[in-house]
């Protein structure tokens, strides 16, 4: 039964992208209707590319980078750190004089300079996953937004027309009611509904703005219309950002896991210098090479703190990134069936809405012929009213269906 409906679903869907992007009007904007239309976006992915653009991390990003090239020069060389030059000059009222200068610095252990750049390297690497899952976050929040601006225009469109009918229902009673014809109960019943149909009209409106303020602050000027996006293949799970920005991160802090094991060990500084002395006021001086090697009676406990912050690290990142995972096939799985689901909600909203839509042409009619009331017929209109409100609404929803199973397969509009 199900494979029977989906050829007019799918040809509903893209009736359904005409009609949003070309019959569904909007709040008048502040800016000037040409500038307006010259600066808003056409399509969603030209709105994420602007939400991208105003993301405030970019500039954060940049100085990772910076840093991460700053630890790949540090990391190079035998010594940890500059050296230290010290220079000492000793004398005495005798005559005698001793001066030294020497040379120090603190020795990489073998294979710790090694480490250093492995670590600095996947750091860069999680720098750049990360930047791809917040540009794939910021889709997602971009496209939350479309699609609810999309849906409260589609209902404001609703509920104006609504309102259009209520008055045109209206004059009518009350020239009926002026010749004598209708009661001036009917009158008054046709003025509470208009009032209804205003007040739900100022709801839509509101739910409008709010949703129009969202976009705003996301990606500047709302569209003038909402073009249907396309769903994309399946995306092989491991390629998705987040999964690839979690395993980097949990990458790069092992690596800085390991490199800090070096740094808890005993750091041995040695030294080269030389000493020019003499030893009687009137005689020569004479030169000698020193050599030294300093060695720490212990292990530095800041040291030992900060590798085992970075195994808790290490061990915090890989179990994010399990999570990651099984939340994100869970995630595909539901964008898969609320494509589904959301294809036959508009199939039966349509059908409703056709159903109702013969009802009331029946009912005008019998009412015409006065076997109806204007109660009755009142009733059928309302109906008719609530199923197209509810068909706009199952049209934005089949499209942004498609959006939200993009958006779990990982790919930017």
């Amino acid at each position: 039964m199900i494979a029977s409906r989906r050829r007019p679903i799918r040809a509903i869907v893209l009736i359904a992208c005409a009609s949003i992007g070309l019959t569904v009007p909007g709040i008048a904007f502040s800016q000037d209707p040409a500038e307006t239309a010259a600066i808003a976006p056409a399509t969603l992915r030209e709105a994420t590319a602007r939400a991208i653009e105003r993301l405030p991390d970019t500039a954060a990003y940049q100085a990772l980078r910076d840093q991460v090239a700053v630890q790949l020069r540090a990391a190079r060389g035998p010594f940890v750190g500059p050296p230290v030059v010290r220079g000492d000059i000793l004398s005495s009222s005798a005559g005698l004089i001793e001066q030294e200068a020497s040379v120090s610095a603190s020795i990489r252990w073998p294979g710790e300079g090694r480490a250093q750049r492995l670590a600095a390297d996947r750091g860069g690497a999680a720098v750049d996953a990360s930047l791809d899952e917040a540009r794939l976050l910021i889709a997602g929040e971009v496209r939350t937004a479309w699609w609810a601006l999309a849906s409260a225009r589609a209902v404001v469109a609703v509920e104006r027309e609504q309102i259009a009918s209520a008055d045109l229902e209206l004059a009518q009673v009350g020239r009926l009611v002026s010749a004598g014809v209708q009661s001036q109960r009917d009158l008054l019943i046709a003025r509470g509904e208009r009032g209804a149909v205003q007040a739900r009209l100022l709801a839509a409106e509101t739910q409008l703005v709010s949703a129009q303020a969202i976009y705003e602050a996301l990606a500047g000027p709302t569209p003038e219309q909402f073009l249907a996006e396309a769903a994309t293949q399946q995306t092989d799970i491991d390629e998705h950002p987040l999964i690839r920005a979690t395993m980097a991160r949990a990458a790069a802090a092992e690596a800085r896991a390991s490199a800090s094991r070096y740094g808890s060990r005993p750091r041995v500084q040695g030294s080269v210098g030389v000493r020019r002395e003499r030893i009687d006021a009137r005689g020569d001086y004479s030169n000698a090479l020193t050599l030294g090697v300093a060695v720490p009676l212990g292990r530095n406990p800041t040291a030992l703190a900060d590798m085992a912050g970075a195994r808790a690290e290490a061990i915090r990142a890989t179990a994010e990134a399990t999570r990651v995972r099984s939340r994100l096939i869970a995630d595909r799985t539901a964008a898969g069936r609320r494509i589904e689901i959301a294809d036959r909600a508009l199939f039966e909203a349509q059908k409703r809405r056709d159903a109702l839509a013969q009802a009331l042409e029946l009912t005008a009619r019998g009412r015409r012929e006065g076997e109806i009331g204007f109660i009755e017929f009142l009733r059928a209109r309302q109906s008719l009213a609530a199923a197209e409100r509810d068909l706009a609404t199952a049209r934005v929803a089949a499209l942004a269906a498609i959006s939200t199973f993009n958006q779990s397969q990982g790919v930017l509009p």
